[in-house]
């Protein structure tokens, strides 16, 4: 039962809720927010920070959300599946980015390599990405950056649109489709959206894996219970006036997808077998449901701002396998008897932030931030424990524009965190190795899969920023900063067997705050037709939280070598550059990314590292001038991964690759039908490839085969 203390209901009831930042000043369609309220401001940011929006996202889609993102520069996608993906920004992954919808901030089981993330694709209507350091506003776990998806643009006055979206990829013969409607009178407005994709399991260029020396074959090119079923639902209402916003959000996301039968413990030649069904969904699969309702106000006045948020999130996984046990004496469970791992996330999250504009040259926000969590769990296995947790957060960060070249910001925060672990002790296990002849303490050892652990956290983070305008063509920004990432539930309490990394992972009790620094800056360069950036960084962990080898054994069957959660210090610096030029008819652009790292006292690398890679796109415009076939455009594309042999331990090298892509989009006018088509091809030439960042990559499997896809748009 979720346990609340007094303080936490004295800052609900005031109010100081979410976990993350507020929306922005301008949320609206029409770009117009509360009349008759001068909004002191500067279009250009200190921070690294650009926005995706909703055409870009449609044209790149990819199959899931991130890795439609997965050309931005610093942003690639760790593909677990078809459909499923999760972000990493800089080399930095799981509980080092932070994800929000709406700027709070979305709540999962970030902290294991086979979850993606519950977030319906189509419903974003632009991405924000931050990238560095971003702790002072969104507070622990933005390490490495910020993706704050965006859907509550406020419809015009007296509209209604809608628009009906089909969608169809071959790679895993994907149907989809998608809806949107939005409509405003004067005051009120309303959205409803809905989505629905179900796919098969996907094609890969590859007859056979090579896993543990095994040579096992793909038939038919296909990986076998690959395939899934995504549907979504989302409900908005508001209401707006000249000084005053509300908005409620609803949002309900469920995915059902399948697990290939060697991701999950050690491949079973009989479970490869073909089936002759390549849409059907067999043990094991996940099921995951992720529910959020959300409450933002924000109040504007003469020379300043309010703004207030409220959600609540449920995240519901579940993984569901035939029973099975590696222990002789453990039963069948009396209900529920396939039911593996059951986790329900509950997270009361809130923000509330003050701006107060002093005048043109000084902008200071402050912000209160409470989050409340609570972690229950089911299944015949174990790997998360229970546990509550408590966040509390504060912020002041201050924006000075010292004259029209040159910018400063100022921030510090202060957080405190509690986590509460409930004990877990495993009878079964314990007498079956008394049964095995271990010793007690040993057996007590193993056991024990998760302590009674209270611990508390507290974190004070300090930021300065510089933006300098050389002139209208040239800005140079800096930021220098602190960030900070407590532990999670698994790293200072599991103990046991994770078959989904296949390892048995131990937590440390003792572990402490990850500490890190941030040195970030971007130089930009832009004239009408060319803009190019370079933004290089460095990060310096003090004890950044990892998985170590301990080069002993476990005494579990079928579990390996134990890994121990530690701390070290560790280093990571790189850079991207990104150029774009326009000529005649023609777009081109180009995205590179570089990314170094260590662990300072044993000297590897950091694992899931992306290696180095340029992304190349040029862009030709067709039909200008022609009234049916609107913003044509005809592109190619190409993606250079470089040798990865900077690999952490037990991690394999991956070879260079390139893989080539083709597409074309155009808005088509049909007289009172105006529907929008893209079409494209990725992996052209089929190439067989791997990605360093695939939660498949340690089972030797390639990435996906030749993909054709489309999609229409018809709005009305």
């Amino acid at each position: 039962m979720l346990k609340i203390s007094y303080i936490t209901l004295l800052f609900l009831l005031f109010g100081w809720v979410s976990f993350a930042q507020v929306p922005d000043l301008e949320p609206f369609e029409d770009e117009k927010t509360i009349e008759e309220v001068t909004i002191y401001g500067i279009s250009k940011t200190i921070e690294n920070k650009e926005t995706i929006s909703e055409r870009f996202i449609h044209q790149n889609f990819s199959g899931s959300l991130i890795q439609s993102l997965e050309n931005v520069a610093g942003i690639n996608a760790m593909r677990i599946g078809s459909g499923t993906a999760k972000p990493i920004i800089r080399g930095l992954g799981f509980n080092r980015v932070v994800v929000a919808l709406n700027s709070s901030k979305h709540e999962g089981q970030q902290w294991g390599a086979d979850h993606g993330l519950e977030i319906d694709a189509f419903s974003p209507e632009s991405v924000e990405i931050i990238k560095g350091a971003a702790s002072i506003e969104y507070g622990g776990d933005a390490v490495g950056g910020v993706l704050n998806i965006k859907n509550n643009l406020i419809p015009q006055k007296n509209s209604f649109t809608g628009k009906a979206i089909v969608f169809g990829r071959s790679v895993n013969n994907t149907v989809g489709t998608a809806f949107e409607l939005k409509h405003r009178k004067d005051r009120f407005f309303y959205k409803f959206k809905g989505s629905y994709l179900d796919y098969g399991d996907f094609r890969t260029p590859a007859d056979t894996i090579i896993y543990l020396t095994r040579k096992i074959p793909i038939h038919n090119r296909r990986l076998k219970n690959t395939a899934g079923k995504e549907w979504s639902v989302f409900g908005q209402i508001g209401y707006v006036e000249d000084n005053y916003l509300s908005i409620l959000t609803v949002s309900n996301n469920q995915t059902k997808a399948g697990f290939f039968p060697g991701s999950h413990g050690i491949p079973d030649l009989n479970r490869l077998q073909d089936d002759g069904n390549s849409r059907n969904i067999e043990y094991p699969y996940q099921k995951a449901n992720h529910f959020m309702i959300q409450n933002e106000h924000k109040w504007n006045f003469s020379d300043s701002e309010l703004l207030v948020d409220l959600a609540f999130q449920n995240n519901h996984r579940q993984e569901k396998s035939e029973f099975h046990t590696h222990y002789s004496n453990q039963l069948p469970p009396e209900k529920d008897l396939d039911l593996e791992l059951d986790f329900s996330l509950n997270t009361f999250s809130g923000n509330t932030k003050y701006t107060r504009f002093f005048s043109e040259k000084h902008k200071t926000d402050f912000g209160l931030q409470v989050q409340i969590q609570d972690n229950t769990i089911k299944g015949y296995n174990f790997l998360l424990p229970e546990y509550n947790r408590n966040n509390y957060g504060i912020f002041a960060l201050h924006n000075y524009r010292f004259s029209d070249k040159l910018r400063f910001d100022f921030g510090l925060r202060y957080d405190f965190s509690n986590i509460r672990i409930k004990r877990f002790y495993d009878e079964i296990l314990y007498d079956y190795l008394i049964g095995r002849n271990y010793s007690e303490e040993l057996a007590t050892e193993y056991a024990l899969r998760s302590p009674e652990l209270s611990r508390n956290f507290s974190n004070f983070n300090l930021k300065t920023g510089a933006l300098y305008s050389l002139n209208n063509k040239i800005d140079l920004t800096l930021n220098i900063g602190s960030s900070f990432r407590n532990p999670t539930a698994i790293e200072l309490g599991a103990n046991g067997i994770h078959h989904g990394s296949f390892r048995h992972e131990k937590g440390d009790e003792n572990l402490n705050s990850e500490r890190g620094y941030i040195v970030d800056s971007q130089l930009t360069y832009k004239t009408e037709k060319f803009r190019l950036s370079f933004s290089p960084y460095l990060y310096y962990f003090t004890n950044y939280i990892y998985l170590r080898p301990t080069g002993s054994f476990s005494a579990l069957p079928h579990s390996g070598q134990i890994y121990r959660f530690s701390q070290t210090k560790a280093m990571l610096t790189g850079f991207e550059l990104e150029s774009e030029y326009s000529f005649d008819k023609f777009k081109t652009e180009i995205v590179l990314e570089y990314i170094y790292n260590r662990q300072i006292e044993e000297k590897y690398p950091l694992p899931f590292t992306p290696p180095f890679n340029v992304f190349a796109k040029v862009d030709y415009s067709l039909f200008e001038g022609s009234e049916s076939l609107e913003n044509s455009v005809v592109y190619v594309n190409g993606k250079y991964f470089a040798e990865q042999n900077r690999i952490a331990r037990n991690e394999e090298i991956t070879p260079s690759s390139i893989v080539f892509g083709a597409g074309f989009s155009s808005d088509l006018n049909f007289g009172k039908v105006s529907p929008k088509l893209t079409v494209s091809v990725q992996n052209i030439f089929d190439t067989k490839y791997y990605s360093h960042m695939s939660f498949y990559r340690a089972l030797e499997i390639p990435e996906q085969a030749r993909n054709i896809q489309i999609m229409i748009q018809i709005p009305f």
